[in-house]
């Protein structure tokens, strides 16, 4: 090393070497303002990027520094300032502007849907603590880490900070899993999946779910606010066993205890002495100083620190212990009080309360009196508003308070919340769709619940919410087809606030109003529930529902339909269809008390539609679809839908003449309508195809198509791709077959249709088969076998093993195919067992030459062997079956990958984002995302680089 080596800061260390030698110092210390005075240039590194910073003079004589970095062959530069600015976060800002925004979207756009919320303040003063935090979280052997801390410390913030910089490290991506909302620790499980979009293995419980999926993801699982549901820590521990890449970043009042855990303990920002007299200029490099100060300009842009000043505010910070919330808090009264008096009133406030109750911790008393102080400040019309919004979980709308806040009109409101938004005790965030939401911060929510209960509000307030939301949810069940997605889009802002609702309704439903009014809101919300597929939400809600049945009080027979079909969608959405069916019964017997006529043809609809669908008892489902259309309304959605239920029914029966009338006049009815349209036009596209006017059936399967995507109705429009797929297998274009049906896989895997990724798996299956692609087809026949198993669904296993028969034939294995051929048989008698509501829908063609090869391998092997065979396979246990047929594991070569798949391969070995990817392949990032999902299950890997590695060891590229 050299005289002429440059300096060099690195992880908030200045290291230079002068004529005693190697010298190191920390950023933003006295020593290090010093050096820069004498100092000419130095470099400068951090996750962010790198710069070479050179002292420079300007016309005025006056010396600053200037960075400067190469990139793309140009030179780019940028103002630093004087010495005395020179902090760490303005080093970082630097950097992050000259490395330019193409590095940094391609840095993210990886992990773009994993990225935590996007943080709206700078974070000061935690530069030790993001430091250590990154060494913890890059050590392998530490996989679970505590940010612990009081309340109002910062956890929160650290983390989303640790998050942000350490997405690199994690291939498979950093999630935040909010989990302030959930207050019952046996739902934490569910909540990571939610935050994680599972959809697979719905069945499964949660626990085991996340075990299959997390087991090969190196992924950053950020668990935030974790102290309410401390109970399941146990959990993580179970995860982190089972799942040897999976790491786990928890923000907790309290560290866990439990085994490997690590903590990092957030100390109350730094700090001077409070009787050290201190300059301004050197007070700004104390956290505490500089956030109350930065704080303060938001609130009075002229605000400065001077040398009177500086004891108050010293003092100030320091009565508040460096807790960043309080700080805050008591910056925003600065619109209030000057600061000599802000001063008084803190310093009178703590020292009232240091003598509190003993049952609660210290820190947690410090930051009560920064609250109660806060809340005292406020008139009292504030504190009562302050109160109501803190019922709220998630925040609410401007629309929400002006229904339920009726003491006041639009302007005093809009006054109140532009004061608590000024003082810091309110946030407004935007929604792209709604618009504008007021949340609190969960601490000051917290206070803001007790003080409601204390003031003997709370009932009040959550009768007012039951009001408000009732009408909402009806005002959205009686909204059009085409105004569903937006009302929707309002609904889904407020489902957390929509289950306590429901909650407490129940809870309270001894009295007659509650439960008429929890079975109000249950009517008309479920329909959201399930089109939107909140499997976690469908699995609590519906129990929330089913347990207001039982109460038996007197309500309207009509309100009582209602909700009854409201648990029989929620039976319905999860597969149930049995359930179902027995709650649209007593549904039909409630509307008919009520003498609703529209609520009867809706309930004969239903039954009608569940006796073909999971009866198959096609003269009753007749009867009842044929009821519901005599009573529908001309014109009305209803009767539409009566005549698409019938026209498939007789389709399916084979009576396509009256198949055509039904479904053409469904379609007539649905015109204006896309997403019905689509739906009834499915249908008919199958009807044209089944009476050979194949034209006609391509026509309405693109049309649908069109529409379904217009309207993304990823369900359905799943459905129009496996029929496409089915199409184009029969016309002879086994390649177009191929890609229709990925598309539909990948979306049933989105939603976790089970029979219908298991059918789509087989018609995969019988594509490969077709071109030649044996081993490809062996995988998906086990797969799609592996499902159906464990879906019961005995007609799909007799269809799998004929097909996996045919294919041993092809390739001369005849006695395997004799067996498989026997086991089909066996399958084909057995009843089945499965009551799915979910239809499956075919086009109505012969199989191909299934009795053509089975008389050639007759020849073949000679009618006795050949019988013998076939018994053998006859006899098969579900267990001996499995273990004959070859493990998809076992098939995995290269062709096991789709050709969509490898498309997806090739363009991630070229270097290209999912972004990239998706624009070039014409599809959204999601299901680019779902392609890399699928591409890893299959190959067993879990990154990136091991995905390129198997390209070019397969020779994909």
């Amino acid at each position: 090393m050299s005289i002429g080596w440059m300096p060099e800061v690195k992880d908030a260390v200045l290291t230079w070497y002068s004529e005693t030698g190697l010298q190191h110092i920390s950023v933003e210390t006295d020593a290090w303002y010093q050096w820069l005075e004498r100092a000419s240039r130095f470099s400068y590194s951090c996750t962010e990027g790198t710069f070479t910073a050179r002292k420079e003079m300007n016309k005025q004589n006056s010396i600053y520094w200037r960075a400067y970095r190469k990139r793309g062959g140009k030179l780019y530069r940028a103002y630093l300032g004087k010495s005395e600015t020179l902090t760490l976060e303005r080093l970082r800002a630097v950097a992050c502007r000259l490395a330019g925004e193409q590095e940094e979207k391609q840095q993210s756009s990886s992990a773009l849907v994993a990225l935590p919320p996007a943080a709206l303040t700078r974070l000061l003063g935690r530069e030790a603590e993001i430091a250590a935090g990154k060494r913890l979280l890059a050590d392998v052997r530490i996989r679970l880490l505590t940010i612990t801390g009081p309340g109002g410390v910062g956890k929160t913030r650290v983390a989303l900070e640790l998050a942000a910089q350490m997405q690199s490290a994690f291939s498979g991506g950093v999630f935040w899993v909010e989990l302030a909302p959930v207050r019952d620790a046996t739902f934490v499980l569910e909540a990571i999946v939610q935050a994680l979009s599972l959809q697979e293995d719905r069945r499964l419980p949660p626990l085991e779910r996340l075990k299959r999926y997390l087991y090969p993801r190196q992924m950053l699982l950020v668990l935030d606010n974790f102290e309410q549901v401390i109970s399941a820590a146990p959990l993580l521990v179970e995860l982190l066993t089972y799942c040897p890449r999976l790491t786990f970043l928890v923000t907790s009042r309290e560290v866990l205890h439990v085994r490997g855990e690590h903590e990092l303990l957030l100390s109350p920002l730094a700090l001077p002495e409070p009787d050290r007299v201190i300059e301004p200029e050197r007070a700004m490099r104390y956290g505490a100083i500089a956030l109350f100060m930065e704080r303060a300009q938001t609130i009075l842009p002229d605000f400065q620190i001077t040398a009177e000043t500086m004891p108050y505010v010293v003092e100030i910070c320091c009565r508040l212990d460096g807790l960043p919330l309080a700080i805050e808090l008591a910056a925003a009264r600065l619109r209030l009080f000057p600061l000599q008096d802000l001063h008084e009133r803190l310093t009178q406030r703590l020292s009232l309360l240091t003598n509190g109750p003993r049952d609660l911790p210290e820190r947690q008393q410090t930051l009560r009196a920064t609250l109660q102080w806060s809340y005292d400040l406020l008139t009292p019309e504030e504190q009562r508003f302050f109160r109501l919004l803190a019922s709220f979980v998630g925040g609410c709308s401007f629309a929400a308070l002006e229904a339920i806040y009726e003491q006041v009109e639009a302007g005093q409101l809009a006054d109140l919340l532009t004061s608590l938004l000024n003082k810091h005790l309110l946030m407004r965030r935007e929604q792209e769709q709604t618009g504008g939401r007021f949340v609190m911060l969960e601490t000051v929510r917290e206070f803001g619940m007790e003080q409601l209960l204390a003031a003997q509000e709370f009932e009040q307030v959550m009768d007012a919410q039951a009001a408000y939301y009732v009408r909402l949810v009806e005002e959205a069940l009686g909204a059009s087809t085409e105004a569903q997605d937006a009302w929707f889009d309002r609904l889904e802002d407020e489902r957390e606030n929509l289950h306590i609702l429901l909650q407490w309704l129940v809870e309270r439903g001894k009295q007659e109003y509650y439960t008429e009014m929890a079975l109000r809101l249950a009517g008309a919300v479920a329909r959201f529930w399930c089109l939107r597929w909140y499997s976690w939400y469908n699995r609590k809600e519906r129990y929330w529902v089913e347990r207001a049945l039982l109460q038996r009080h007197m309500v309207s027979p009509e309100i009582r339909a209602r909700a009854l079909q409201a648990a029989a969608w929620l039976a319905f959405a999860q597969d149930d269809g049995v359930q179902a069916e027995c709650f649209y019964q007593e549904s039909l017997s409630c509307y008919q008390i009520a003498g609703n006529q529209e609520g009867v043809a809706a309930a004969y609809h239903w039954l009608g539609y569940l006796a073909w669908t999971i009866r198959q008892d096609g003269e009753r489902a007749y009867s009842l679809l044929s009821k519901c259309a005599h009573l529908a309304e001309n014109g009305s959605d209803l009767l539409a839908l009566a005549h698409q239920a019938l026209g498939i029914v007789a389709l399916e029966q084979g009576n396509f003449p009256e198949a055509l009338l039904h479904l053409t006049q469904s379609v007539a009815l649905f015109q204006g309508q896309r997403k019905n349209l689509a739906r009834a036009l499915r249908g008919l596209g199958r009807v044209y195809y089944a009476l050979g006017q194949v034209t006609e059936a391509r026509h309405c399967f693109e049309e649908s198509l069109k529409l379904s995507r217009e309207t993304k109705d990823h369900l359905y429009l799943a459905f129009v791709f496996d029929l496409l797929g089915q199409f184009e297998l029969i016309q002879g274009t086994p390649g177009c077959a191929q890609t229709y049906f990925e598309e539909a896989l990948t979306i049933f895997r989105l939603l976790g249709t089970q029979r219908h990724i298991s059918r789509t798996l087989l018609h995969l299956a019988d594509v490969a088969q077709r071109q030649g692609a044996y081993e490809q087809a062996h995988a998906r026949y086990r797969e799609s076998l592996d499902l159906l198993f464990t879906l019961s669904d005995s007609e799909g296993i007799a269809l799998c093993l004929q097909g996996w028969g045919s294919l041993a034939a092809q390739q001369k294995q005849f006695r395997r195919a004799a067996q498989l051929w026997g086991a089909a048989a066996a399958f084909r008698t057995q009843k089945a067992s499965y009551s799915f509501s979910l239809p499956l829908e075919s086009l109505p063609f012969p199989c191909t030459d299934a009795e053509g090869r089975e008389a050639r391998v007759r020849r073949a092997m000679g009618q006795e062997v050949f019988e013998m065979a076939w018994r053998e396979g006859h006899s098969l246990s579900p267990q001996q079956l499995l273990c004959m047929v070859p493990s998809a594991a076992g098939s995995q070569q290269k062709h096991v990958l789709s050709k969509r798949e490898i498309e997806v391969l090739r363009l991630v070995a070229q270097g290209q984002t999912d972004a990239q990817i998706a624009e070039a392949l014409v599809i959204s990032p999601r299901t680019v995302h779902a392609h890399m999902r699928s591409i890893y299950t299959k190959l067993g890997i879990s990154s990136r680089f091991a995905a390129i590695r198997y390209a070019l060891d397969a020779e994909l590229l």
